[in-house]
């Protein structure tokens, strides 16, 4: 009950009209998807790419998060997350990965590794296939699809979390939120976000702009776990019989830009 309460206060912040400010390092694919949710969520988005600005960026306009998402990462992309991750770490200010993908390259296996060697990240959201691949065990990841087997998802996030001193986050039929220490579980959440490429990242954003609002980080990933969980439960009752996934998509975002405080607490089911 306590977790529940103060996910509760948290999410009230988002109608206090705050508008945390959310720098946004990601991929070309899904980059719409991520900036909208942090705008549903009550937050204010910043992007950019060039590397002579971006590192400074977090100081200069004063952001209060940072994502970083390695969807369709690069060298030069590289660099200037690993710059733009230092700087928030002088500041202070919390760094969100998505480790999206790392499983398709020895360049994605070498990116994440330098990163991580360099930049001390806030959250870690992955799936299990990323976030065991991070720890050096095999995976059964396809792109940014994993197929494992999540009964012992649980296990691998408070070794990862243990290890990088951080807090991770498995997205999954049941998401696993830890920080080595604390364990939450969200049980919330809807089969067809699996068909939807930027739910996750999504997710991640979600987690960002309220992680702008606490220092608290392991409490900002389980409201953003909880708020996806619940808003694809209410898309899919808005569902018909001729809709299709983007139709579903669409109602996701409706939701997540419309959920109420009293209708987020009538309906997540949060363990820990």
């Amino acid at each position: 009950m306590k977790l529940k309460e103060e996910m509760r206060k948290l999410y009230g912040l988002k109608f206090e009209e705050r508008y945390p400010l959310v720098c946004f390092l990601t991929n070309y694919v899904t980059v719409l998807d991520l900036v909208d949710m942090c705008i549903h969520s009550g937050g204010s988005p910043v992007l950019t790419d060039e590397i002579s600005e971006a590192h400074e960026m977090v100081e200069y306009s004063g952001s209060d998060a940072v994502v970083m998402n390695f969807g369709t990462i690069n060298r030069e992309y590289l660099d200037i997350m690993t710059l733009t991750g230092i700087t928030a770490n002088r500041a202070g200010v919390p760094v969100i990965l998505d480790p999206a993908a790392i499983t398709a390259s020895s360049f994605r296996k070498y990116a994440i590794s330098h990163l991580l060697e360099n930049v001390k990240v806030s959250i870690l959201k992955g799936n299990l296939g990323e976030i065991k691949f991070i720890l050096g065990y095999d995976t059964k990841n396809k792109g940014i699809d994993s197929f494992e087997d999540e009964k012992d998802g649980e296990k691998y996030c408070i070794e990862l979390a243990k290890k990088l001193n951080t807090v991770v986050v498995m997205t999954g039929k049941t998401d696993i939120i830890t920080d080595g220490e604390r364990v939450a579980r969200v049980s919330n959440g809807n089969a067809r976000l699996k068909k939807i490429c930027g739910a996750g990242s999504s997710v991640a954003s979600i987690m960002a702009t309220y992680s702008g609002l606490t220092k608290d980080y392991f409490l900002s990933a389980t409201l953003g776990a909880a708020v996806m969980g619940v808003a694809s439960e209410i898309a899919e009752e808005r569902m018909k019989e001729e809709d299709g996934i983007r139709t579903f998509k669409s109602y996701v975002h409706d939701a997540v830009s419309m959920l109420s405080l009293d209708e987020l607490m009538k309906r997540v089911h949060v363990e820990g």
